[in-house]
């Protein structure tokens, strides 16, 4: 399997979020603070997820902030249903899905 296999399995495991799903607390934090946990927590995001669960319209301009303050984030284009989109994640979280591929 390759990474791009298992890195579409797991965006398709949530397909309809809501910010219902995002976590408590969250309503009182900035969406780049939002991404930047959740990111953190070994999670990876789209475009898609930012904006029904955090209402971030410019993902990319968030993870292009948070690039700046030093996280290592990776961005893979998966195609789906004949949609390319970016889906990002720390390099840390990259790496581990490496592993899983090499197994």
């Amino acid at each position: 399997m390759q990474i791009k296999d298992l890195i579409l399995k797991e965006v398709q495991s949530h397909p309809r979020s809501t910010r219902s799903d995002a976590p408590i607390g969250s309503e009182n934090l900035s969406q780049e603070e939002n991404v930047k946990r959740y990111l953190e927590q070994m999670n990876m995001i789209t475009p898609y997820y930012a904006l029904n669960v955090y209402g971030a319209f410019r993902l990319s301009a968030i993870i292009f902030n948070l690039r700046k303050e030093g996280l290592d984030i990776i961005t893979e284009l998966v195609t789906s249903k004949g949609k390319t989109f970016a889906c990002y994640m720390l390099k840390a979280r990259y790496d581990e899905l490496q592993t899983q591929t090499n197994s």
